[in-house]
């Protein structure tokens, strides 16, 4: 069953910080990425923003899309990630978050 992402926020995950979400890759191999920094930029009251960075392996390297996640806590979701940096080492992942806050009634 997949975790709706509404429920993700960066609290949420700021509170699982260097723990582990595990890739889909091609059907039974799995990645493992860590959650390394949760950002929350200013925003207008309206939106809420955040930015997830993951860390990875340096290869194999995710090409730049939706991916299956799974977490042993915050659940399963497709998740957009781009890589943003690499070395001989790593690969540096983010995902964006920007939508509109539900109003209060």
């Amino acid at each position: 069953m997949t975790e709706p992402l509404n429920k993700l926020n960066a609290k949420l995950l700021s509170e699982h910080l260097h723990s582990k979400f595990k890739v889909q890759l091609d059907g039974k191999d799995t990645l493992d990425l860590e959650i390394a920094e949760v950002t929350e930029p200013q925003a207008p009251p309206s939106l809420e923003q955040f930015f997830l960075v993951l860390k990875g392996p340096r290869s194999p390297r995710l090409a730049q899309r939706t991916h299956r996640m799974e977490h042993e806590k915050l659940g399963t979701f497709d998740l957009f990630v781009t890589a943003i940096a690499g070395d001989d080492q790593s690969t540096t992942y983010e995902a964006v978050f920007s939508r509109f806050r539900k109003q209060q009634s």
